[in-house]
């Protein structure tokens, strides 16, 4: 009895060093990028303008949906699973290569509509180009995932950041080399070539191009809801871009491209972070069938990040104007008008990914989706209503409205995960 005793003391507090390591490196990576992020704007709003921001906030869009279409739910089997990573290895990468493929055909014919849909005649051949990261991406090791799996998070927060300021650097030395939309693109091709790099470079599994239908099988079976998952959390995320491009115009979608990156994207992205470190806790825990461990660790990880993320909110909803002066420059100063509504829409939708991990960890796909489901279709209705009657402003307004309304369905999901 205390042999078992000592052994459960042991692994809750494993889990707990986990939990704080992955949260700590997580936190850590994301404070870093942030940084990097409110540094790559402050250079790039001073290259180009909002009209080119909006443009490529548009090619973006063709990328997004393409790959969350195409989404294999290859990280999260491998994450769930009990076998070790080399028993899927294989059968992933020859997955992701031929998923790379298919995003890159369908994101040329996303780039022929969006162009005639817009009147942007440019966004063809941007989206043509831009359609190589994909392709490319399919290249990468998918041992990648190993370090999440096995709490690494040192070495997946190194491997972040590192992708993450190659891609930067390269859009800043292109933006000054040419004072163009084609800066951006050309530089989230730097950032691909160099993730597929690094991740061979940083691991000792290598896969080799070998398909085994059984665990393909697996993933894709596993894949089924969150397929639909993925897809609505990419149009969550970025149907607000698709919308305004067409209701204010791609000048106006600019200005909010920024807005948001500053205010709402910090927020989020600082929830991804804690999503990224906790969701294998939680799945682990989960698996040992420890519901009230599990209901600890999910009350101590919201509770952290909401204060933190709360925190880095406040200047963002007082004091808008000088920031946005100090970071943007003068020619974006209509940003301050939106951003205290976006940090606290970001806010909400800190809370709604907080709860996706452990709902994932737990499988109860059915909340997830139906949240997302609510609030995309509040979303949508919010903006062209809002929009076509105050512009951005009202735009605005009603995607924190949506965020509001759907809140409740996230917290029942997380509620009866718990049970």
């Amino acid at each position: 009895m205390q042999a078992a005793a000592f052994v459960t003391y042991n692994v809750n507090v494993n889990y707990q060093k986990h939990a704080i390591a992955g949260f700590s490196w997580q936190t850590l990576q994301k404070i870093f990028t942030t940084g990097l992020s409110f540094i790559k704007i402050f250079i790039l709003a001073r290259l180009l303008g909002p009209e080119q921001f909006g443009l490529f906030s548009l090619v973006m869009i063709a990328l997004g949906i393409t790959e969350s279409i195409t989404q294999t739910g290859v990280n999260i089997t491998i994450i769930q699973s009990k076998q070790p990573i080399k028993y899927f290895l294989d059968t992933a990468f020859v997955i992701s290569i031929i998923r790379g493929f298919i995003i890159g055909s369908l994101m040329i014919v996303m780039g022929y509509l969006m162009s005639n849909y817009y009147q942007e005649p440019s966004l063809l051949p941007m989206i043509s180009v831009v359609a190589l990261v994909p392709i490319i991406k399919g290249f990468i090791n998918p041992a990648i995932i190993s370090w999440q799996k096995n709490f690494n998070f040192a070495k997946d927060s190194f491997y972040n950041s590192f992708r993450l300021l190659v891609e930067t650097l390269a859009q800043i030395v292109l933006a000054l080399l040419m004072h163009s939309v084609w800066a951006l693109c050309l530089g989230v091709i730097v950032g691909a070539i160099f993730e597929v790099i690094l991740s061979f470079l940083m691991l000792k599994e290598k896969p080799v191009f070998h398909y085994i239908k059984s665990r393909g099988e697996t993933i894709f079976k596993n894949a089924k809801w969150l397929s639909l998952s993925s897809l609505l959390s990419y149009l969550n995320d970025n149907v607000d871009d698709f919308l305004l491009g067409k209701i204010v115009g791609t000048y106006k979608l600019g200005i909010y491209h920024n807005a948001y990156a500053l205010s709402h994207k910090a927020n989020y992205e600082l929830s991804k972070s804690a999503y990224h470190g906790i969701m294998p806790i939680f799945t682990k825990i989960t698996q040992d069938d420890e519901k009230a461990r599990l209901k600890r660790a999910f009350y101590k990880s919201i509770f952290s990040t909401l204060l933190i993320v709360s925190v880095v909110s406040i200047p963002f909803i007082f004091f808008p104007q000088p920031l946005v002066n100090l970071i943007l420059g003068e020619q974006w100063l209509e940003a301050a008008e939106i951003l205290p509504m976006l940090t606290l829409a970001g806010l909400l939708h800190t809370v709604a990914n907080l709860t996706y991990a452990l709902i994932i960890a737990k499988k109860k796909y059915f909340y997830m989706n139906l949240h997302m489901i609510v609030s995309l279709s509040l979303m949508v209705a919010g903006i062209i209503f809002l929009g076509k009657t105050s512009g951005l402003v009202g735009a605005v307004s009603g995607i924190f409205l949506a965020r509001l309304v759907a809140l409740p369905i996230a917290l029942l999901g997380a509620k009866k995960s718990l049970e």
